[in-house]
C-alpha cells in the first residue's frame, strides 16, 4: 500500500475517531456555549451604549474579544484527543493497524490541527455576526474579516499542533492540560509582572504572549511584533510536535 493512501486511510480512522470521542462533543458544545455567549454579552452592550464604539471600530473587533476563550476550548480539545487512547490503552491496536508511526503521527496532527483551527475560527465568526446583529451599524467589512480570521486561524493552528505535541509528550491528558495552561496563560502573565527586564523578555517568547499579540495587538514587550509573535507561537508548536513525534516512535506506546 502506497503512503498517500496509507496515509488517507489513516486520516479518516484519526476523523472518526476524533468524533466518537465524547470527551470531544463536550468541549466543542461548551466552548461554543462561551464563545457564542460572550458575543451576545458584547452585542448587546454596544447595543445599549447611546454613544457608541469608535467610528473605525466593526462588529468583528467585537467577535476577537471573545476569540481567546475559543483558543482555550482548541487547546484542551486537541489535548484530549491525542491523549485520549493513550489513556485507555487503545493507542496499542491503533498501531497494529497502523504500525508505520510517522504516518499515524501526520494523519493526527493534520486531522486535529485542520479541525480545530476551523471550528475556532467558525465560532469566532459566528460571535461577530451575533455582535452585528445587536447593532448592525457597526457592519462586518469583508476584507478586515479574512484579515482577522485568517490570524486567529494561525493562532488556533499553532495551539492545536502545541497541544497535539504536549499530549504525545505527556500521554497523560492531565498533564498535558497542565502544561499547556502553564506555557500559553500562567507563564507569560508572571514573568510579565516581574520587575526585571529578563523576566519581561522571556515572557515575550512564550507561546502565550505571541498568541495573545496576534489576538489583541498587544504584549508583555514593546519590541514584539506580529512577525516576531507568529515565529514564537509557530517554533514552540513544531518544537512540541518534533518532541512528541519522536516519544511516539521511540518508545513503546504504552509507557
Amino acid at each position: 500500500m502506497s503512503t498517500t493512501t496509507l496515509l488517507a486511510r489513516t486520516g479518516n480512522a484519526e476523523w472518526s475517531r476524533l468524533w466518537s470521542v465524547r470527551s470531544t462533543w463536550i468541549f466543542a458544545v461548551a466552548t461554543a456555549v462561551v464563545v457564542l455567549g460572550f458575543g451576545t454579552i458584547i452585542g448587546y452592550d454596544v447595543s445599549d451604549d447611546p454613544t457608541g464604539p469608535g467610528p473605525d471600530a466593526s462588529a468583528w473587533d467585537g467577535g476577537r474579544f471573545t476569540a481567546m476563550f475559543a483558543l482555550f476550548g482548541v487547546l484542551a480539545m486537541s489535548v484530549v484527543t491525542s491523549t485520549a487512547d493513550h489513556g485507555t490503552g487503545g493507542i496499542v491496536p491503533t498501531l497494529q493497524w497502523t504500525p508505520r508511526r510517522g504516518v499515524l503521527l501526520a494523519a493526527r496532527a493534520c486531522v486535529i490541527v485542520a479541525t480545530m483551527a476551523m471550528l475556532g475560527v467558525l465560532l469566532v465568526a459566528a460571535a461577530s455576526v451575533v455582535v452585528w446583529a445587536f447593532r448592525p451599524s457597526l457592519g462586518l467589512p469583508i476584507g478586515e474579516g479574512v484579515e482577522g480570521l485568517a490570524e486567529l486561524g494561525f493562532v488556533y493552528a499553532a495551539g492545536a499542533l502545541l497541544g497535539v505535541g504536549l499530549g504525545l509528550v505527556t500521554r497523560s491528558t492531565a498533564a498535558a492540560l497542565v502544561s499547556v495552561i502553564a506555557l500559553m496563560l500562567v507563564l507569560p502573565l508572571l514573568l510579565a509582572q516581574l520587575p526585571y527586564e529578563w523576566s519581561v523578555s522571556l515572557s515575550a517568547r512564550m507561546p502565550g504572549s505571541g498568541a495573545l499579540f496576534l489576538i489583541f495587538g498587544e504584549g508583555p514587550h514593546d519590541d514584539m511584533t506580529t512577525a516576531s509573535a507568529r515565529l514564537t507561537l509557530g517554533l514552540w508548536a513544531v518544537a512540541l510536535l518534533v518532541a512528541g513525534g519522536l516519544r511516539l516512535m521511540r518508545t513503546d506506546a504504552d509507557r
